[in-house]
């Protein structure tokens, strides 16, 4: 037993290498086959026999093998095919590969046969071969089986009628009983026919036993593909088995997760089959029976696999067959096939597609009146997107013609090589020393220009770009901002990112690409580039700044940094004015950092004793935002006083306008209440603003506000009667909350500077820093 295993794996490695040379070269088949047939018998070993018949079914089964080459080897192989068969207790995996061979020489044979009808030895062996095979198809193991099946269904397409696609070349026509002539001495028409259609019963009587073997059933759906294609005489009698199958039967009994796989893996491919049966052939008497037989196919498998198919569709279909719709996928370029080889024609230039139909259609021989109107329709329908990537597409062939096409340049040498040197390297003995003399000067100088230059490296420095006038200037950062901006809308149009901590004023700008980081960017240049320039100035020496001032007045643009930060301000105004609601966070974002770069100015500066940026553009928002609120914006007017930095009265003057409208009292009081109670520093100016309030409106008005005046103020009533009487107008206002409040001033007071109520604690200690 050792020497025979020793023998065995000595053997394999031999026998892969011929095997290797057989699917190189297919003539060696011919030398390969009749070498190993004595060698692969019954009595070697069970490695060898399953390398020689897996090399059977590969050999007959190959494409690159002609089928005249395979029906003169069929007579050395059949012998050695049915020993395997016929040995009692061979191995599965020998006996499913000469399964396999027999279904690939069967039609080799029987066209053979019917060409030579004196072959009688060669018939009786295939016949031989065809009973053992119909004898194991019920009871070898599932893996012998299917392949079995692929034999009947070989059978089957045989001895079934075929289409004689041209009876003047029988050689090239399908092989079935059509080729056989009545008179023939070994194939009888009738018995073949009637084998045929005992063979298909058999085959469609796993549809009849409701087997719930999903690999057998799955096998001879496989394999009636094929005859529904091939052989439209039985088409009718497969589609109506499979129509009185039930592939869902099944699923009556108690479903567990190996059931739950085979009837969803039997009912798909019976779906698949009668799907495709409706692309093959067309018109089908039982078009409307398949469609029928679907939809309740259909209706079972969403009743029974609800469950799993409630869940959310996945992005893609599983495979190729499921009901779901794909989605569309954009963003794709087109592919176009390249151009063939030189030489080219004009045809080849504009043709972007690989159908052969339409590459040989002759536009020539259309009207030119009809090709002008199928031009315009077809331009007025087109694609711009598609017309302009093929037009691309036709421009990198051009270039790229042009560059091949282009001549290279060869210095004249008067010599034979094109390099000034002799490509025929003979040596002629007659030659005289003084014509090399003569040719060697010319041949060195035809070598220096096809060289390459000497190249010396030095330093090098990129020109200085030229000064750019003051409408340059403008022109440019005008572009620039709108560029940004630009972003910011695009940003802003694609949705909130996923919510983050706010970072504060001491946040980086650009830490992510996003709007808020884009916003912070434009804001801090506008708020915070042009402060330093009169520090910038105060070091430079008195030439230097009667320089620069020159320069500036050269360029006609001597505020050029204040200018561009205006502009940017300006254009974050009327972004924020163009959608004010979901804006709003920029609009105090960027408020909050002018006050920020304000107050920073004032501690470089103490004899700036105002807010200018801030209150400038504070006001300017407040003013034109006031008009286009409604009673359904209070909670928007509130959170906007309550988050902006500072308050003045010039702000408060413009929130009380909303109290001359009816509608939007309460959402005046309102704003001026949440200010008394979360503001402490402007709770003074807040009164002031609601009792001029008060004094100005009609009756309405003071009913509004005087359940507040009468809260923070107590008695403001009954010194507003006696005043209105006569009283004294000097009467000192009462305490509130335990605190004097000061006297009233007859003169306007400076406006009240006063830093964010509750700040964020990130802010705190910066706001601690410039207070």
């Amino acid at each position: 037993m050792a020497g025979v295993t020793a023998s065995a794996a000595e053997m394999i490695p031999q026998l892969e290498a011929a095997r290797k040379l057989a699917l190189g070269d297919p003539q060696v088949y011919n030398q390969v086959l009749p070498g190993i047939l004595p060698i692969i018998g019954p009595g070697a070993h069970v490695e060898v026999r399953r390398w020689g018949a897996d090399f059977f079914a590969e050999a007959f089964a190959s494409p690159s093998l002609p089928n005249a080459q395979k029906e003169q080897l069929s007579s050395d192989v059949l012998p050695t095919i049915r020993a395997m068969l016929d040995t009692p207790g061979e191995d599965a995996a020998v006996t499913k590969s000469a399964v396999q061979a027999a279904a690939s020489l069967y039609p080799l044979v029987f066209r053979r046969v019917v060409q030579h009808p004196t072959e009688t030895t060669i018939w009786q062996e295939i016949s031989r071969i065809k009973l053992n095979i119909l004898q194991r198809m019920d009871s070898a193991p599932i893996a012998v089986r299917i392949c079995c099946v692929k034999f009947v269904q070989k059978v089957i397409q045989v001895e079934t009628p075929g289409v004689i696609s041209d009876p003047r070349r029988p050689e090239q026509n399908e092989t079935s009983i059509a080729l056989v002539p009545r008179n023939h001495p070994l194939l009888q028409l009738p018995n073949l026919e009637a084998e045929a259609s005992g063979l298909l019963d058999r085959l469609l009587g796993v549809f009849q036993e409701n087997s719930m073997d999903p690999i057998l059933v799955d096998a001879t759906l496989n394999c009636l593909a094929v005859l529904i294609r091939t052989r439209p005489p039985i088409t009718t009698k497969i589609v109506s088995a499979i129509l009185n199958y039930n592939p869902m039967k099944a699923a009556n009994a108690p479903m567990t997760p190996r059931l739950h796989v085979i009837v969803k893996s039997m009912e798909r491919t019976t779906r698949a089959l009668l799907r495709w049966t409706l692309r093959a052939v067309p018109n089908h008497p039982l078009e409307q029976k398949i469609q029928a037989y679907l939809m309740r196919l259909q209706q079972s498998r969403g009743a029974l696999f609800s469950e799993t198919t409630a869940q959310k569709r996945p992005a893609e279909p599983t495979d190729g067959l499921d009901d779901a719709k794909r989605q569309r996928l954009t963003g794709a370029t087109r592919a176009y096939p390249p151009m063939p080889p030189p030489p080219n024609s004009f045809s080849h230039l504009f043709t972007l597609t690989e159908d052969p139909s339409l590459q040989q259609f002759d536009v020539t021989l259309l009207p030119a009146d009809i090709v002008s109107t199928v031009t315009t329709v077809l331009l007025q329908h087109v694609d711009a997107n598609s017309l302009d990537e093929g037009i691309n597409a036709i421009r990198q062939r051009y270039t790229h013609l042009q560059k091949i096409h282009q001549p290279t340049r060869i210095p004249d040498v008067p010599l034979l090589g094109p390099t000034g040197i002799d490509d025929e390297d003979d040596y002629d003995p007659e030659l005289t020393t003084g014509g090399d003399h003569a040719l060697a000067p010319t041949t060195e100088k035809a070598l220096e220009e096809l060289a390459q230059p000497a190249i010396e490296l030095g330093p090098f420095e990129l020109p200085k770009p030229p000064p750019l006038a003051g409408d340059e200037v403008v022109t440019l950062a005008d572009q620039s901002i709108g560029h940004v901006f630009q972003l910011v809308a695009s940003l802003d149009a694609a949705g909130p990112a996923q919510p983050r901590q706010k970072l504060g004023l001491n946040r980086i700008a650009a830490s992510t690409n996003d709007r808020d980081s884009w916003a912070t960017i434009l804001t801090r240049l506008a708020s915070r580039a042009p402060s330093g320039l009169e520090d910038l100035a105060d070091v430079l020496t008195e030439e230097e700044v009667e320089a620069a001032h020159s320069q500036l007045i050269k360029h006609e643009n001597m505020d050029e940094p204040a200018n561009v930060a205006n502009r940017i301000r300006q254009t974050l105004f009327m972004y924020v004015l163009e959608d004010f609601r979901p804006r709003l966070n920029m609009a105090i974002s960027w408020l909050t950092e002018e006050w920020y770069a304000d107050k920073l100015a004032a501690k470089a500066h103490p004899e700036q004793n105002n807010l200018p940026n801030y209150s400038r553009w504070v006001n300017r928002l407040v003013d034109r935002l006031l008009p286009y609120l409604d009673a359904r914006d209070k909670n928007l007017l509130i959170r906007f006083l309550s988050e902006i930095p500072s308050i003045d009265r010039e702000i408060l003057d413009n929130v009380k306008t909303l109290a001359r409208d009816p509608e939007r009292i309460s959402m005046c009081i309102l704003a001026m209440q949440y200010l008394l109670m979360m503001r402490p520093p402007v709770r003074e100016v807040v009164l002031d603003t609601i009792e001029s309030i008060w004094h100005e409106g009609d009756e309405q008005v003071k009913q509004a506000t005087i359940k507040v005046l009468n809260k923070w103020r107590p008695g403001f009533l009954e010194r507003a009667t006696k005043k209105e009487e006569g009283g004294d107008e000097n009467e000192s206002k009462p305490n509130l909350n335990g605190l004097k409040s000061p006297p009233a001033e007859v003169a306007v007071p400076a406006p009240v500077q006063s830093a964010p109520a509750n700040p964020d604690p990130r802010r705190r200690k910066q706001m601690a820093t410039v207070s």
